[in-house]
């Protein structure tokens, strides 16, 4: 074990502790009889809570490992990336988002679980980040593009290359801080790219995608 990984599994410990001591806390006063019935429902809540927490925690960490042995997709097959967008708005609560479409029918190669994870997670950034993205979807001949541009001012430029390449401190999610990191490494095992820049007063996260060769919509 290198002396580097260390510091990174004492926080990864740290942050598991988290869901895991409240989960401890009512599993103990759940044993009293004299609980009452609120306060019982209440520590009854917080088990679901805390327990689904911990099941995306360690989901994250399964991928991040995954991806850290090239076994981050699965089965491929063509795919159109609007409908995965409408699948990740549905799974973030965003349903009925418009999304500028230049009206292509772009087909890609790809995984299409590991995909829209990816596009949920830009989603659920930018609601953790004050709400709805503005979305916009672009073809060319080769590429196809997803742009989100989040609600909210920009963060300052000097801070971009973190944003997707090291991993977050304080998560926007309550999770291990590499659902974005995931993310990029999503694109980059579709020969694409997730990258961060600033348009305006607007931080917008952009994932290009080769286009299915050969294949029609």
């Amino acid at each position: 074990m290198s002396d580097a990984t260390v510091p990174w599994l004492d926080r990864l410990a740290h942050d598991l502790r988290g869901p895991l001591s409240p989960l401890q806390t009512a599993s103990y006063l759940l044993q009293r009889d004299d609980l009452d019935p609120a306060r019982r429902q209440e520590l009854l809540l917080l088990l679901e809570r805390q327990s689904r927490r911990m099941a995306r925690m360690l989901d994250e960490l399964e991928d991040w490992a995954r991806a850290g042995q090239d076994r981050l997709l699965g089965a491929r097959e063509p795919c159109e990336p609007v409908l995965l967008l409408d699948y990740a708005l549905v799974g973030a609560g965003l349903a009925g988002t418009p999304v500028d479409d230049d009206g292509t029918i772009a087909v890609v190669d790809g995984d299409p679980r590991r995909l829209t994870q990816l596009l949920r997670t830009l989603l659920e950034f930018s609601i953790a980040r004050g709400g709805p993205p503005a979305l916009r979807l672009r073809s060319t001949a080769e590429r196809v593009a997803i742009e989100v541009v989040l609600p909210g001012p920009a963060p300052n430029a000097d801070a971009l290359p973190a944003l997707l390449e090291d991993r977050q401190t304080e998560p926007f999610d309550e999770g291990l801080g590499l659902r974005l990191l995931l993310a990029r490494r999503i694109a980059l095992a579709h020969g694409g790219d997730l990258v961060a820049a600033i348009a305006g007063d607007h931080l917008v996260l952009r994932c290009e995608l080769p286009l299915a060769v050969g294949v029609e919509p």
